[in-house]
Parts: C-alpha cells; structure tokens; sequence
C-alpha cells in the first residue's frame, strides 16, 4: 500500500515547479479528494496528487514519465480514451464520462471523470488532466437496489422464492457462501429460509440461541460484521465449533414493528473488513425480507377470513 500520507507531502514545492508550458499546475490540486493526474501531450503522467497514488496504488516515482495507457485495462481503452478526450482533435461533445481503469494490483474499478486538453492562449495542447472519483461502489448498490427491487415485485414467484433470491443477491454482495433467515422464540433460533453454495440447511432445524453468532446480533440490537472470527477473537464462542464460522454478517428482523428473528450471511473462510456501508446494507436486506414475510402473513390472515 502506498503511504499517501507522506508521498508528496515530503516534496512541498514540486506542484509548483511542475509546468507545461507558461501553465503551472496549482497546488490546490495535490489535497483534493479526487484522483488528479496531469500528463504532457504525449500522454506521458508529469504529476499525481496523493489520492491519485491511493487510488491506482502506486508511488510517485512508478509513475512519473510513465505512460497513462498504465491506467487502463487495455490499450484499447487507452486509445479509445485518448481519441475522445486527450487529443488535439477529441471527438467527445463533453468531457465528464464514465471510464473503466485498473489498479496496480490489477483490480478494475468504474470511474468518473472529468478530463481534457490544457491549451495556451493560442490554443495549443500543452497536456492533459484528468479528475477522477471512483464510483464503483456506488454503482454496485444502484444495481443491487434494482435487482432487489425486481425480485420483490415478481409476481410469478412466491414468498419462499423471493426470499432465496434476496439470500442468494446477499451472498454475491457481501462475499459469502451462506445466507439465513432464522425465526427466534425464547431460547430457540429456528432456521425459516437459507441458501447457500456449499451445504443449506433444512428448515426447521432448530439451536440454542446461545449457540449461534446471532446472539450478539440479538443482544446488541443492530448489525454485527465479522470477516475473521480467530483474529478478532470470536473463535472461542459455541458458534465457531458448531458452524465452522470465519466471516459472519447479521442483523435483526424487525416484521410489523416486532422482533421476528436474524438475517444473516456467513462463510467458513475469512474475508476482507466489513465497512460502514455493509452495516446499512445489511439492514436493507432485513427491510426487503421483512417486507415479504408481512405481505405472507396478511395474506394468510385473509386466505383464513375467506
């Protein structure tokens, strides 16, 4: 990982110094939260601010003087990229697009950016720039909330369907094998719904509450992330032996304003770190769930007044 922190802050004046033409490029640019990086008219990278070296994963000196077709996935990107935005004659209309780029791990992302030629007064292309944010998860959850959408107004499935699908979409976003509906009642945690590649478990198998992970879920009344049960400590617990647990994600199931049971999506290896938004995500997915679960009931309550 690269130290962002101090790769440009241990040069202070080399914004300033860095010209093309009679233009400087300001130093405003170098705290700026989005990947900037400015590159001569051969397409050659001449500056990056910090969060430019965050992003891609390099250090200053891997880039300098290297070509910017070291951002791409392929040279073809690179070359369709230049011929709309980073030439003398681009044929792009407007110059905010969405582009795919890689990591120097090789790992690609979506990006927005906003890029183009500097020119001098007569209108010569001293370079380019380019502004880039990085939108790819907020591009996974646009697509996430329209597949859960689709699976909850599907007419032609029912209540049972819908909730493995919503599992399933679970399992491929949080990075997990397994996911589980459970309905808890005292000290019984009770399996309604699961779905998993690796083994599912029937439902209507019952545990001890004690025994499973959601017992913190339940206890702490939120969202409880855990990408390596051993080094955070977790091991220890009943849920570790039984389940063969490493990575666990759960949350409680609130239907018609009371407490149902857990959703929850786990693997037997490790993953990496939870974030924030996996914490809210999470939640999401019981709302979805809870959802169909109320819609069954009241349905079932007017199939038996029928």
């Amino acid at each position: 990982m690269v130290d962002t922190a101090t790769e440009l802050q241990n040069r202070p004046d080399e914004a300033a110094d860095i010209k093309l033409g009679k233009v400087s490029i300001p130093s405003l640019f170098r705290d700026l939260p989005e990947a900037v990086i400015v590159a001569d008219e051969n397409r050659h990278i001449v500056w990056a601010n910090n969060a430019a070296l965050m992003m891609f994963g390099y250090t200053i000196d891997q880039l300098i003087g290297q070509s910017t077709a070291l951002l791409y996935p392929s040279k073809s990107d690179f070359v369709e990229a230049g011929e709309a935005h980073f030439s003398n004659t681009g044929t792009a209309t407007e110059h905010n697009y969405e582009c795919e780029y890689v990591r120097s791990s090789g790992k690609v992302f979506l990006g927005e950016t906003t890029g183009g030629p500097m020119r001098d007064a007569h209108g010569t292309v001293l370079g380019y720039f380019g502004i880039t944010r990085d939108i790819s998860k907020t591009r996974a959850v646009e697509q996430l909330l329209n597949s859960l959408y689709k699976v909850s107004s599907d007419q032609s499935r029912g209540t049972d369907e819908k909730i493995r699908a919503i599992l399933k979409l679970g399992c491929e976003h949080f990075q997990t094998d397994s996911g589980l509906v459970s309905w808890v009642r005292e000290d019984d945690y009770t399996v309604l719904y699961s779905y998993s590649d690796i083994a599912e478990i029937d439902r209507g198998s019952t545990f001890q509450i004690d025994d499973c992970c959601c017992a913190k879920v339940l206890a702490e009344n939120g969202p409880v992330a855990c990408n390596s049960s051993k080094d955070s400590g977790c091991a220890p617990h009943p849920c570790y032996s039984l389940f063969v647990l490493e990575t666990y994600i759960g949350v409680p199931l609130i239907v018609d304003g009371e407490l149902f049971g857990t959703v929850n999506f786990t693997s037997p290896e490790p993953r990496a770190p939870f974030e924030a938004g996996d914490l809210e995500l999470i939640k999401m997915f019981a709302a979805w769930i809870a959802q169909q679960l109320s819609i069954e009931k009241e349905l079932n309550r007017l199939t038996f007044l029928n």
